[in-house]
């Protein structure tokens, strides 16, 4: 099996599925009934989460088989058919080209391309300091009552969060952000949350 066919499926894992519970929940018998909670959270319907992994899974693969996309450090975030990069990439046509790639599919409703140019060195941040913060994230978010984070997807690049998906009320989007803003080590949040009040 080649490099790119082991490291494409973890692209897509990060980009279309839910963000990861907490470590601790692998360990907790009820973990289960977590998921079930959590999946009647999910404001999507059957076909917009098929098309999240069909989106993700074909983007991921026409990133790593174009020859001039830099993918190690673009994550593809999307719900319900919304997508967002993020991450950091070398140079403006660096950014160029990720964006070209993946918005190459009709089933994408909205596309925004939030991937940072790294200007200087440290633009491009610390992949572990970023990882835990979005961990760390995860967590918060999690135990918030109020905050159903199963409808959100956040990328950390530098101490800067990302965040998409949907709310049902600007309250619950403001909350999320203001939760987000108390995570140590967050330095700024560029919130792409669309408000979907319950029908």
């Amino acid at each position: 099996m080649s490099h790119s066919a082991r490291i494409w499926p973890l692209l897509v894992a990060a980009a279309a599925l839910p963000a990861a519970p907490a470590a601790n929940a692998q360990l907790n018998p009820f973990s289960i009934l977590g998921e079930v909670v959590t999946t009647a959270m999910d404001v999507r319907t059957r076909d917009e989460a098929k098309n999240d992994i069909a989106i993700s899974t074909s983007a991921s693969k026409r990133l790593l088989d174009d020859p001039r996309a830099e993918w190690t450090s673009v994550t593809i975030l999307i719900f319900a058919q919304h997508v967002v990069l993020a991450g950091a990439v070398k140079n403006d046509e660096a950014r160029r080209i990720a964006q070209e790639v993946v918005n190459d599919d009709p089933r994408i409703r909205s596309f925004a391309n939030e991937l940072v140019v790294i200007r200087k060195k440290g633009d491009e941040g610390s992949f572990i300091d970023d990882k835990t913060i979005d961990t760390k994230i995860n967590a918060s978010l999690t135990a918030t009552e109020g905050i159903a984070s199963v409808n959100m997807r956040w990328k950390t690049v530098n101490g800067n969060v990302v965040l998409m998906g949907v709310a049902r009320s600007r309250e619950e989007a403001d909350f999320t952000i203001a939760k987000i803003r108390e995570v140590e080590g967050v330095k700024r949040v560029k919130s792409r949350l669309r408000v979907v009040p319950k029908s």
